[in-house]
């Protein structure tokens, strides 16, 4: 039994060291303090469960209608570690966007992003690819959209880590 928990650990350390996180394009020392980000999240490209997004909402029928609690739960989580030094949120006449872009969600809930941000002119201010939270749980209860709503949560503080050590 020790040897077969001994090797899914081995294998999961292995795929999650494929995708590392990697800081592409670092400014956000120029950013105000406490500047609003608006914050957009694109599913449209992922893959969830192995599926397409659009695949994903016929197979679960809440997707739609948790989507936005998602959103919420990886914002609220990166403005938690942020701690009021950005906020991002969902502010059209801000001076900077955030836009996430999701890969990949697995069975699992586990999520990877890019997140891109940039001011108004369209230059990037900050760039991560491949961001990812972190868990000291293998196992993370719930239904499908439960665990994509921690691992949410996790990612977003994930990002808020990131950027708060950047300011």
């Amino acid at each position: 039994m020790k040897k077969v928990l001994w090797m899914t650990i081995v294998m999961l350390c292995m795929t999650l060291s494929v995708t590392a996180q990697t800081v592409k394009v670092d400014k956000l020392s120029k950013v105000t303090l406490g500047s609003r980000v608006n914050l957009t999240m694109d599913f449209s490209k992922a893959t969830i469960h192995d599926r397409s997004e659009a695949e994903f909402a016929k197979y679960e029928k809440d997707w739609e209608e948790d989507k936005p609690s998602i959103i919420e739960k990886f914002r609220a989580a990166a403005n938690f570690k942020l701690d009021k030094e950005l906020k991002l949120g969902f502010y059209e006449d801000a001076d900077y966007q955030m836009t996430v872009t999701v890969k990949t969600i697995t069975t699992k809930g586990f999520m990877i992003c890019d997140a891109v941000m940039t001011d108004k002119s369209g230059q990037e201010f900050f760039k991560v690819e491949n961001l990812k939270g972190t868990s000291d749980s293998f196992f993370t209860p719930g239904t499908k959209l439960a665990r994509i709503k921690f691992w949410a949560a996790l990612t977003g503080g994930a990002l808020g880590t990131i950027m708060k050590d950047r300011l």
